[in-house]
């Protein structure tokens, strides 16, 4: 097996590194959609950072960048319908370009492992139904699907529910 050799550490405490998240996450999700970005996945995104964390890590990038990050905010900060004990992923990201590097999964296994630090035994998710790649990051990562499905916010694509086992 090779190690990964992937930096994961938590994010700067003044929160400098919100908006560079927030670029990354425009990027990812305009890559990921094949559209130009939208300034309301921006908005979203900006609300997201607002809550209570629970884990917010970052990768660096060789050039000072952010080649990743994941934030996990409080229980009840996702939908109400979330299990009232787990903490939420609210964003995780891999800059374009990046992928299949490890990036993603080293961020999900810290991010899973900080929560349950934090004295969360749960983490709850949520995935748009047709982003394979994240679907099998999330079931690699050891979270199953609780059969809940909604209508993603601005997109309107049907989006599931992910929780650890």
């Amino acid at each position: 097996m090779i190690e990964s050799s992937v930096v994961v550490r938590p994010a700067a405490p003044d929160g400098s590194e919100a908006e560079p998240c927030i670029d990354l996450w425009a990027a990812a999700v305009a890559a990921r959609d094949g559209v130009d970005e939208d300034p309301a996945v921006r908005a979203r995104a900006r609300t997201k950072f607002a809550a209570p964390h629970v884990a917010w890590l970052v990768v660096p990038a060789d050039d000072g960048s952010i080649d990743g990050f994941v934030l996990v905010t409080a229980p009840g900060s996702g939908r109400p319908s979330d299990p009232a004990d787990a903490a939420y992923l609210s964003m995780l990201a891999v800059r374009p370009g990046v992928e299949a590097r490890g990036v993603g999964r080293s961020l999900l296994a810290e991010a899973v492992h900080d929560a349950r630090a934090a004295g969360h035994g749960r983490v709850v998710l949520h995935v748009l139904g047709d982003n394979a790649r994240a679907v099998r990051l999330y079931e690699a990562g050891g979270f199953v699907p609780t059969g809940d499905e909604f209508a993603h916010a601005l997109s309107g694509v049907r989006t599931r529910v992910y929780v650890t086992a």
